[in-house]
Parts: C-alpha cells; structure tokens; sequence
C-alpha cells in the first residue's frame, strides 16, 4: 500500500505544480514571457528530464535486480526443500519424524513469504526455529548401513543449505532505494510517467507483496510433493 501511495503524492505534487505554473504564468510581466526566457526555460527542463530519467532507469534496474535475486533465493529454497524431503524418504520410516518437521517448516514458511490478507502469518523467530528443529531431527537418527548413513549426511548438509538460504533471503528485506532520494526524484519528474516508475519501483522492491510479486508456485509444488 505504501508504494501507492507514494506514487499518488508523487503525482498531486507533480501535477499541482505545473497547475501552479500556469496559473503564474498569467501573472507575470511580459519580459518574463519573452522568446529568449521560454528557450532558457526549454533547455532547462529538457536537461532536468534527462537527467531524471536516466537516475529513474538506474533506480528500476537496481530495483529489477533485487527482485530477480529474491526470487532466484525463493526458487532455490523450494529445490533444496523438495531434494530433502525425497532423500528423508529414501532413508525410511525412521525418518517420518523429520519429514513431518520438515512438512511444518515448509507450511509455516510459505505463509510467511505469501501471506493472506486478513490471516496471521509466523514470524522470522518461529520458522528458524522449525527448521533448526528439522536438522536437530535428522541429527538424531541411527543409521543401520552405509545407505543410511550416506542419506543422513546428505540430509544434515541439505538442512544447513536450508538455513543458509533462509537467511540469504531475510537479509534481503527492507529497501534497496533509499526512499528520501526516491521521493526528491519523483518531484524532478513528469507527473503520470514518475508515478508509473515510482509504483514500479517500489512494487519490484517489495517482491513478496503487492501486485507485482514473486510466483509462490514454486513452494506450493514442493509442499504438494513432500505432502506425498
């Protein structure tokens, strides 16, 4: 909702002031209006226009690159989580435990990453804590035999990938634009065009919320798999 409404500010702030300057305009003396002046003021806003757009395109394409790096990292935990969900399968029924863990994380993280409006979804604290409670599981099991013992450690290194790419992913929350410098820029620009942009910018800053958003496809195929 922020971005909205950062982008609707953007634009009465925007459009207000060209009103402004044509309501001025009417009002000052005529050597103000000369062809000279109106030329000055041409290359003025031509080189302003310029400038903005070329920090404009800079900002979405950071924008752009924080989005496809969170998505790649939300792709790659689903991968890593269908992969030990099978090898604890393989393993056997001595496993049913750290699959069902492994079932709770991965509901419990999909609802983080994706919530429903109007429904409450775990907390940061909470999923770590689930899937540190997943390797502690398959720490615990006794291999029988060589196959087991090879599914364990395959297992136990795929739990830590697991952790390692959760906090991958949480690192990356928050802002990559800094939104006093996004707002200035927003004032430089034309009015529906910067309001565009800024939305855009923010809608691909925020992947995991609002109307341009990361596929939770991915998640809800591995839960359907381990669900299995």
């Amino acid at each position: 909702m922020t971005n909205i409404i950062i982008g609707l500010v953007s634009f009465a702030a925007i459009f207000g002031g060209v009103l402004i300057g044509r309501f001025a305009a009417n009002r000052l003396p005529g050597h103000h209006l000369s062809s000279e002046t109106q030329s000055a003021v041409t290359v003025s806003v031509a080189v302003i226009g310029t400038l903005s757009a070329l920090v404009l395109g800079l900002m979405i394409t950071t924008a752009n690159s924080s989005f496809s790096a969170r998505s790649d990292e939300v792709r790659e935990l689903s991968l890593q989580l269908i992969r030990m969900d099978r090898n604890l399968r393989r393993y056997g029924p001595e496993a049913a435990d750290a699959r069902a863990r492994l079932r709770q994380w991965a509901i419990a993280k999909t609802q983080q990453l994706f919530p429903e409006k109007g429904k409450p979804h775990p907390s940061n604290e909470e999923t770590i804590t689930l899937l540190e409670s997943v390797q502690d599981a398959v720490l615990v099991l006794t291999p029988k035999d060589e196959r087991q013992k090879y599914l364990r450690t395959l297992c136990a290194t795929l739990s830590s990938t697991l952790i390692q790419a959760r906090w991958s992913l949480e690192q990356r929350t928050g802002h990559s634009t800094p939104i006093p410098f996004l707002a200035l820029v927003a004032l430089l620009l034309c009015s529906l065009a910067v309001s565009g942009g800024i939305v855009l910018i923010e809608e691909l800053d925020k992947p995991l919320s609002g109307f341009i958003h990361i596929s939770s496809d991915s998640m809800r195929k591995a839960l359907v798999e381990i669900a299995q």
